[in-house]
C-alpha cells in the first residue's frame, strides 16, 4: 500500500486504549515519538473495529486484515439494502455487486491503502437507506439509525461526510417532494442531522477549530494541492490498472476508472427502462437524480468545475478531485439495476441478474489483486518503536505543532528537519543543571518523573507543545516553554527533591465537544425510555 501505516495507527489507537486515553487524541510513538495528537484530527472509525478484533486476541495484522474484509462485506449489504427498495432483490444483488466490484473501491485497499476513505464505501448507502426508510415508515427508530450512520462517515472520513452533503442533500429534496408529509419528514431529517453531528462532536470540533495550531496546510500548498490532481474524461473510461502515484495530467500511474462494465449496464438498463418510462409516464424521477448526481461526480472531479473549488476554502483539504469516485460508484451502481425496476417476471428477474453480475465480476476480478505479497512480515516489522518512530512516522507529520523546524526538500515537498539520532529514547531529557531523574509513569496522556536536582536546571519533555498540556512541580501547576528547534515541552526546576508531572487534559472545546456527544447519547437513551413507558401505558 501506498500509505503503508494503517497497522502502526491501529497498535498506537491500542496503547491509548489501554492507557485509558478515551477517546483516544494522542499517538505517543507517531510524529517521531513525541506525543503527536494524531487521532484529535485524523478519523479513526476504521481503528477501532480494528481494535475490537484485536481485543478478541487476533495479531494487528490480523486485525487489520479483518477488518478491511468487514468493510467490503457491509459496503455490499447496505448497497443491497438500499437498492432493494427501489428494483427488489435481484436488483438488490445487482448494485450490490456492481458497488462493490468498482476499480476505485479495490484501489483504496490494494493501491492507496486508504483505509478510512475505503470504509465510506459502508456508510454512504447506509445513510440513503436509512433516509428512506424513515420516509416510508415513518418509524422514529429510524432517526436514531440515520443518526448513527452519519456520526460513523464523520468519523470515519470527515472529508468525504463534507463531500456527500451534495448529493445527500439532493437525495433529502427528492424524498421530501415526493413524501405527502412534508413537514414532518424534514422535521425528522433535520433532527438525525444534528443528531448524527452531536454523536460525532468529540472528534470534529476539536478537529475542525485546533487544526490552527498544526502544520496540515502543507498539504493544501504543496503536494496535495487539488489544482494538480484533476481527472481527465476519458479516464473515467479508459484508465490502465496501476500501483503508481497520482501526478498532474492524464498519465497516472492508478486508474480512475468508473468501471467499463458497470457503465455499459447502466447504459443498457436506463436504455431499456426509456420505453417502460415512456409508456408508464412514471417511475423516472429517482433514475434522474441518480444521472443527475454521476454526473454531478464527475464534472467534479475535472478542471472544468475549478472555479466551483477555489470559490470553496474547505474543498482545499480534499485534496484529491478524483475522492469524488466514491459516489461516481454509488450512483452508477444503483442505476446499472434500473431495469429491475419493470422486470416483473421471476425467471427474467434471475436470468438477467447472474448474467449481469457475472460480467461485473468477471470484468473487475483483476482489479481486486495485491501488486505483490509480503510472507514473512510479522506485528514487529510495524509495531516496533524504531519503525514507528521514524519510519512511519516520516510518512504523515502534518499534525505536527506550527513553528517546528523544516526543511524543504522541492518546492513540493517540506519536512521536518530530523535525523534518527533526534528520535527519543525516553520521555524527557536533561539540559541543563545537574539531577537524576527516575521515570515514574510515561503513558500517551501522562508522564510522571521523580527528580533530584542539585543544581537548579532546565528539563525537557520529549512532547510536542499542543493546547491541553499541563505541567506540574510537586502537584502545583507551573508555566512551561517550547522555544526550541521541536517546539518540545520545557520547564526549570529549583534544587531539591521534585516529582514533576506533564499532563494532557481537556481544553474547554473539547470538553464541551465531549459534553455534546454525551448529552445526545444520554438524550437518546432517556427519550427511548419514556417512549417505552409511555407504549406500555397505552
Amino acid at each position: 500500500m501506498h500509505d503503508d501505516e494503517q497497522v502502526g495507527r491501529l497498535f498506537e489507537l491500542s496503547k491509548d486504549v489501554m492507557a485509558g486515553q478515551l477517546p483516544p487524541r494522542l499517538a505517543q510513538d507517531l510524529g517521531f515519538g513525541f506525543d503527536y495528537p494524531f487521532f484529535n484530527f485524523y478519523p479513526s472509525f476504521v481503528y477501532y473495529v480494528a481494535e475490537i478484533f484485536h481485543l478478541f486476541g487476533f495479531s494487528f495484522i490480523t486485525s487489520t486484515k479483518l477488518m478491511i474484509g468487514l468493510g467490503f462485506i457491509l459496503a455490499g449489504i447496505f448497497m443491497y439494502l438500499f437498492a432493494k427498495e427501489y428494483f427488489g432483490r435481484a436488483g438488490g444483488v445487482v448494485s450490490a455487486i456492481a458497488y462493490s466490484y468498482t476499480p476505485y473501491h479495490s484501489m483504496d485497499v490494494y493501491v492507496r491503502g486508504a483505509l478510512p476513505e475505503f470504509w465510506s464505501f459502508v456508510f454512504v448507502p447506509a445513510i440513503f437507506w436509512s433516509a428512506y426508510k424513515l420516509a416510508q415508515t415513518r418509524r422514529h427508530l429510524y432517526i436514531l439509525v440515520s443518526a448513527l450512520f452519519i456520526a460513523c462517515l464523520i468519523l470515519t472520513h470527515d472529508l468525504v461526510a463534507m463531500m456527500s452533503s451534495f448529493f445527500l442533500g439532493a437525495y433529502f429534496i427528492y424524498l421530501l417532494i415526493t413524501s405527502k408529509e412534508k413537514r414532518k419528514l424534514f422535521i425528522e431529517l433535520c433532527v438525525s442531522f444534528l443528531l448524527g453531528l452531536g454523536f460525532s462532536a468529540f472528534f470534529w470540533l476539536p478537529g475542525y477549530f485546533e487544526k490552527q495550531y498544526t502544520m496540515v496546510y502543507l498539504l493544501t500548498q504543496q503536494s496535495a494541492d487539488y489544482h494538480r490532481y484533476f481527472v481527465c474524461i476519458r479516464q473515467f473510461i479508459n484508465s490502465p490498472w496501476g500501483y503508481g502515484a497520482s501526478v498532474p495530467g492524464c498519465s497516472d500511474g492508478l486508474s480512475f476508472q468508473v468501471g467499463q462494465a458497470q457503465l455499459a449496464l447502466a447504459f443498457i438498463s436506463l436504455a431499456i427502462s426509456s420505453f417502460f418510462v415512456w409508456k408508464k409516464r412514471k417511475g423516472y424521477g429517482i433514475a434522474v437524480l441518480f444521472v443527475v448526481l454521476f454526473l454531478f461526480s464527475l464534472f467534479i472531479q475535472t478542471k472544468y468545475s475549478l472555479s466551483i473549488w477555489n470559490r470553496i476554502p474547505q474543498f482545499a483539504y480534499i485534496q484529491f478531485p478524483w475522492r469524488f469516485l466514491i459516489f461516481s460508484d454509488f450512483t452508477i451502481a444503483f442505476l446499472t439495476a434500473f431495469i429491475f425496476s419493470f422486470l416483473k417476471n421471476r425467471n427474467i428477474q434471475i436470468i438477467s441478474a447472474v448474467v449481469m453480475v457475472a460480467v461485473l465480476i468477471i470484468l473487475n476480478k483483476g482489479s481486486f489483486v495485491p501488486e505483490n505479497y509480503l510472507t514473512s512480515v510479522t506485528d514487529a516489522n510495524y509495531t516496533a518503536l524504531s519503525v514507528i518512530r521514524w519510519h512511519t512516522s516520516q510518512l504523515s507529520f502534518e499534525y505536527t505543532p506550527i513553528g517546528i523546524a523544516t526543511k524543504q526538500l522541492s518546492p513540493l515537498s517540506t519536512v521536518i528537519a530530523i535525523t534518527p539520532k533526534e528520535i527519543p529514547i525516553n520521555s524527557f531529557v536533561v539540559i541543563r543543571g545537574k539531577m537524576t531523574v527516575t521515570q515514574l509513569q510515561d503513558i500517551p496522556q501522562q508522564k510522571v518523573l521523580r527528580v533530584s536536582v542539585s543544581q537548579p536546571g532546565q528539563l525537557r519533555f520529549n512532547t510536542y507543545i499542543f493546547p491541553g498540556w499541563k505541567t506540574y512541580i510537586d502537584d502545583k501547576e507551573v508555566p512551561y516553554t517550547a522555544n526550541n528547534k521541536l517546539r518540545l515541552i520545557t520547564v526549570e526546576l529549583p534544587a531539591g527533591q521534585h516529582t514533576v508531572r506533564a499532563t494532557f487534559t481537556d481544553t474547554p472545546l473539547r470538553a464541551a465537544a465531549n459534553g455534546i456527544t454525551l448529552a445526545s447519547i444520554i438524550g437518546v437513551i432517556v427519550y427511548l425510555l419514556l417512549k417505552k413507558k409511555s407504549n406500555k401505558k397505552k
